[in-house]
């Protein structure tokens, strides 16, 4: 495969692309165990038993047709695995890299919207210098001072940057203002 048609092909990876990719890793793995087995029922051959004697003659106690197709098998399927493993791990990095490139987006999306709203808010309309008797803010046993503290850490907790207290939301301001 070229690198160009691999290049192409990478860029619309999916999470079934990926799970095919290990399912074919996973039937590689189970082959390549079937053929360890076969070497194991051979006298333990393995895979760096000599396939002659002391001698130099064939071994009699295991068929070496066998072994060494085995073992050659083995190797294949080793070059295979290590080649698919590449595969899954590149198909990985780009399946992560566009969701985080989609979480990015998102985020900016989520954030410009949020920019929007607060732009859309009504400017302030009242500066709260005293609390009149009778009022509502006076019946809530609400002081100046705690007025400004509220609004204060209402506008600083939305805000980065230290605001001055002006009214966010309408209040009665004894003397300033037609009631309905």
């Amino acid at each position: 495969m070229s690198e160009g048609s691999s290049e192409s092909s990478s860029q619309r990876v999916t999470v079934a692309d990926v799970q095919q990719l290990v399912k074919k890793k996973d039937a590689i793995e189970a082959q390549i165990k079937a053929y360890y087995d076969i070497l194991e029922g051979q006298n333990k051959a393995g895979m760096d038993e000599p396939l002659v004697d002391i001698e130099g003659y064939p071994r009699t106690d295991i068929n070496v047709y066998e072994v060494r197709t085995a073992r050659h098998n083995i190797i294949c399927l080793q070059n295979d695995h290590k080649a698919l493993m590449k595969q899954i791990e590149e198909a990985l990095h780009q399946l992560h890299a566009r969701d985080r490139e989609k979480h990015r987006l998102d985020e900016a999306e989520m954030h410009s919207e949020a920019m929007e709203q607060e732009n859309s808010l009504p400017s302030a309309f009242a500066k709260v210098d005293t609390v009149s008797p009778g009022s509502p803010a006076y019946i809530s046993v609400i002081g100046v001072v705690d007025l400004q503290s509220t609004v204060k850490e209402a506008m600083q907790s939305c805000c980065s940057a230290p605001c001055r207290w002006y009214a966010l939301f309408p209040l009665y301001i004894s003397g300033g203002g037609s009631e309905d």
